[in-house]
C-alpha cells in the first residue's frame, strides 16, 4: 500500500462519531421529551387557581394535589431505574410516555380531588421513564467530554416545556376551559410516539472508547449494595434540594402571581414562562462551558462542584431578595435572576450520575436520584401551600425555598458526595 493511500477502516474521531445525523436526532428527541413531560406537569399549576375559586378546593388541599405527581414518580423511581437498567430504555421509554399521556387527557374526566390524586399520580408513574431512560442512552453513545453539552441540551426541554406550558396551558383556558388543558396537551405528548418508534434503534453507532462494552453485572452485585456508598447519598440529597426549590417555581409560580400578585390569569402564563426562559440558555451554555473546562484538563469533581455551589448560592439570594421587595416587576426580575441561577446548576448536578456509575447501573443511580429529587418536589408544593394558608403570605415560603436549596442541595452535592469518580462494580468508590 503506497504512503498516500489511505485505509478503508480508518477511524473517524471520537467526536464527529458521536454526532451523527441519527445522534444528532435522538439528543433532539430526547430533548422533546423533556419539553412535553414539563409541559403537562404546568397544566395543573395553571388550572390551580380556577379550581380554588370556582371548585372550592382550599390551598392545602391544592398544595396536596400539586404534590401527588412527584411522590408518584418518587416511589416510581425506586423500581424503574433498575427496570430500565434490566430491559433497557427501547421498552420501558415509550411506555412512560404512552401512560403519562393517556393519565393528562384522563384528567380533564372530573375535577373531584381523589380522581384528580389518580391522574396526577399516574402521569407521575409515566415520567418516572424519562431519565433513567435518557441517562442510560446518554452513557450508551456520548463520551465523557462531550455529556454536559447534551445534558444541557437536553433538560432545556425542561425548562422550554414550562415556558410553552404556563402560556399554552393559560391560553386554552382562557379560550375554551380547564377540561380542554389536559385534552389538549395530553394529545401533543402522544405525538411523541410517532416520531421515536419508527427510528429509534438500541446501542446504534459505535460506544464511546472509555465505555466498557460487557453489561453483565458482576457476581455478587446487588442494587441494595449502592445505598451503601456516601456518594449516591450525596447524589439523592443533592437532587432532592435541587428539586425542591424547582418544584416551587413549577407548582406555585403561576398562584403567586395571581393571589399575591393580584395579576390575571392570561399575564401569569407569560410572566410564568420567563424564569424558564432564561433558565434555558443558562443551563445550555453552562453545559458547554463545563465541558469545555473538563477538555482543558479541569478537574471533574472542581468543575462540577463550581457549577452547582454558585448556582444555588445565587438562586437563593435572588428568591430571597424577591420575598422582600414591593413591586411586583422587581419581584419577577428577582425570580427570574434566581431559575436563570439554577440553570447553571442543571447539566452538572444531572451528570452526576453519568459521572459516578458503571454503566450497568447508570439508570439504577439516575432513578435513585430523581427519587431523592421528587421527595422534595413532592414536599415543595405541600409546604408552601401550608405556609400560605397560614400566614397568607408567599414571603416566609420563598425564604425557606432558599434555604433548603442552599443547605440541602448545595450541601450534599458537594460534602456529602466528596471526590467524584467512578463507582467500581459493587459500588464502592475506585
Amino acid at each position: 500500500m503506497s504512503d498516500n493511500t489511505m485505509p478503508a477502516t480508518k477511524e473517524l474521531p471520537v467526536t464527529e462519531k458521536r454526532w451523527t445525523p441519527y445522534h444528532k436526532y435522538i439528543v433532539g428527541m430526547l430533548w422533546l421529551a423533556m419539553v412535553f413531560a414539563y409541559m403537562d406537569r404546568m397544566n395543573l399549576s395553571v388550572v390551580m387557581p380556577v379550581l380554588i375559586r370556582d371548585h372550592g378546593i382550599s390551598p392545602s388541599s391544592a398544595g396536596f394535589l400539586l404534590a401527588v405527581f412527584n411522590i408518584g414518580i418518587a416511589l416510581s423511581m425506586l423500581v424503574v431505574g433498575p427496570i430500565t437498567d434490566a430491559l433497557r430504555p427501547k421498552k420501558v421509554f415509550p411506555a412512560g410516555v404512552a401512560l403519562w399521556s393517556a393519565a393528562t387527557f384522563a384528567a380533564s374526566l372530573s375535577p373531584s380531588i381523589p380522581f384528580l390524586a389518580a391522574t396526577r399520580a399516574f402521569v407521575g408513574i409515566g415520567e418516572a421513564a424519562v431519565i433513567p431512560s435518557a441517562s442510560r442512552i446518554i452513557a450508551d453513545i456520548f463520551c465523557k467530554e462531550d455529556r454536559g453539552k447534551v445534558i444541557g441540551i437536553y433538560f432545556s426541554g425542561t425548562k422550554v416545556g414550562l415556558t410553552i406550558g404556563a402560556p399554552l396551558a393559560a391560553a386554552i383556558l382562557a379560550a375554551y376551559d380547564w377540561k380542554a388543558v389536559f385534552v389538549i396537551t395530553g394529545l401533543i405528548s402522544a405525538a411523541w410516539l410517532v416520531l421515536w418508534l419508527p427510528v429509534y434503534r438500541a446501542n446504534k453507532g459505535n460506544v464511546p472508547p472509555e465505555i466498557e462494552q460487557d453489561d453483565v453485572r458482576p457476581a455478587g452485585f446487588s442494587w441494595l449494595t449502592l445505598l451503601a456508598n456516601r456518594s449516591v447519598w450525596g447524589v439523592i440529597l443533592g437532587q432532592a434540594g435541587y428539586l425542591y426549590i424547582y418544584f416551587v417555581f413549577i407548582t406555585w409560580m403561576p398562584g403567586y402571581l395571581v393571589l399575591e400578585r393580584n395579576m390575571s390569569i392570561l399575564k401569569t402564563g407569560f410572566v410564568s414562562m420567563l424564569p424558564f426562559l432564561v433558565a434555558v440558555f443558562s443551563g445550555i451554555f453552562a453545559g458547554w462551558l463545563s465541558d469545555w473546562w473538563i477538555r482543558r484538563g479541569g478537574d471533574l469533581s472542581l468543575v462540577r462542584k463550581t457549577f452547582i455551589v454558585g448556582g444555588f448560592f445565587f438562586s437563593t439570594v435572588f428568591i430571597i431578595a424577591a420575598a422582600y421587595v414591593e413591586l411586583t416587576w422587581v419581584a419577577v426580575t428577582f425570580l427570574i435572576l434566581s431559575m436563570g441561577s439554577l440553570g447553571f446548576v442543571s447539566p452538572n448536578i444531572n451528570a452526576l450520575p453519568i459521572d459516578i456509575a458503571p454503566r450497568h447501573v447508570v439508570s439504577s443511580i439516575a432513578g435513585l436520584q430523581n427519587f431523592g429529587g421528587n421527595i422534595g418536589g413532592a414536599l415543595a408544593p405541600i409546604v408552601t401551600g401550608f405556609i400560605y394558608q397560614a400566614t397568607g403570605s408567599f414571603q416566609i415560603a420563598l425564604i425557606s425555598t432558599g434555604i433548603i436549596a442552599l443547605v440541602v442541595g448545595a450541601g450534599a452535592s458537594t460534602i456529602v458526595i466528596g471526590k467524584i469518580q467512578k463507582l467500581n462494580s459493587l459500588g464502592n468508590k475506585q
